[in-house]
């Protein structure tokens, strides 16, 4: 199975590395965020932040952990229906794009304000789920984009794609329980580091 997804990547490392730079360029983009905000527009979000920790669940909450692996898989289906769409490109690119400067804007505002703490905190909660989480993320949307533009190909030559489609839905699958169990983790490591902390 590794091999054949080294293989693919291959193929097609052109979508995957243009796909690598627009979520790189969100996370910076994100951490150019925090820069541009204003005083009461920080201490407002600060505010937020200190109420989200406070009622951030300190045991294992089921319906918290379902709640994330429901969002992963939501994000994950969306970007499979998307590839399903011969437009859907461009989105799946937002997608990605808007995924990144979450995570830049995050980091960098929770570091900002947090200071130390702010960043060990990153490093106990984030760190480890997001290398997880970046690859699957980019692995979707390649998925996504290829047969959006296998479609593409298709229709202007009048092919069937069953067989990609197949290919397609299998492949999105295993990403999509992979996304979901990234999720849950993310809620464990989250929980974990309230409990570390004292938040």
């Amino acid at each position: 199975m590794w091999k054949q997804l080294g293989e693919h990547v291959r193929q097609y490392w052109v979508i995957y590395l243009t796909l690598s730079s627009v979520y790189l360029a969100g996370v910076v983009f994100g951490a150019i965020g925090v820069s541009a905000l204003g005083v009461s527009e920080t201490s407002q979000l600060g505010k937020f932040l200190d109420t989200l920790l406070k009622s951030q669940p300190k045991t294992l909450d089921p319906s918290f952990l379902g709640q994330l692996a429901r969002d992963m898989f939501i994000m994950m289906a969306g970007i499979w229906i998307l590839g399903l769409t011969i437009i859907g490109a461009p989105l799946i690119y937002l997608i990605v794009f808007t995924r990144g400067f979450i995570l830049g804007f995050t980091v960098s505002f929770i570091i900002g304000v947090k200071g130390t703490l702010g960043l060990v905190l990153m490093l106990t909660t984030v760190l480890i789920p997001t290398l997880f989480a970046i690859p699957l993320l980019l692995l979707g949307a390649g998925l996504a984009t290829i047969f959006s533009f296998l479609l593409l190909r298709g229709k202007a030559r009048g092919e069937s794609l069953r067989r990609e489609f197949l290919y397609y839905t299998v492949a999105a699958t295993f990403v999509s329980l992979g996304a979901v169990v990234v999720g849950v983790a993310q809620g464990y490591f989250s929980i974990l580091g309230v409990r570390l902390f004292g938040l």
